[in-house]
């Protein structure tokens, strides 16, 4: 897939509050993976490690990337391994907020007012 571009985040973003986007924006750009960084750590082998699958990480170093093949497949895929990796993580901070936002109102679904 593409690359997680801004038109694609302003869409996930678009029902929530000001305050809710700057907590997005916060906590996805703290999570986010960068493209060239996991291509680099895919040369190194540690690619899967750096992006959360530390069972395959593990298994992909101690046979060598299946004697290159493996290594060489993570090479030219780990561009788009990070971009669902975004993706996925955009969703999740998107749905984290939302419910937040929801369970945090009172039955009527109008704040509370002091």
């Amino acid at each position: 897939m593409a690359e997680l571009g801004a038109a694609e985040l302003a869409q996930l973003v678009k029902d929530l509050d000001e305050s809710k986007k700057l907590i997005f924006q916060s906590q996805f750009g703290s999570e986010k993976k960068d493209r060239g960084t996991a291509t680099i750590l895919a040369i190194f082998m540690y690619d899967r490690i750096w992006m959360g699958d530390i069972g395959l990480g593990i298994v992909k170093i101690i046979t060598a990337g299946l004697c290159g093949i493996w290594w060489l497949i993570d090479i030219f895929t780990a561009g788009s391994r990070a971009d669902d990796y975004n993706r996925t993580k955009a969703r999740e901070i998107v749905a984290a907020l939302s419910a937040t936002y929801t369970s945090s109102l009172p039955s009527g679904g109008a704040p509370e007012l002091p």
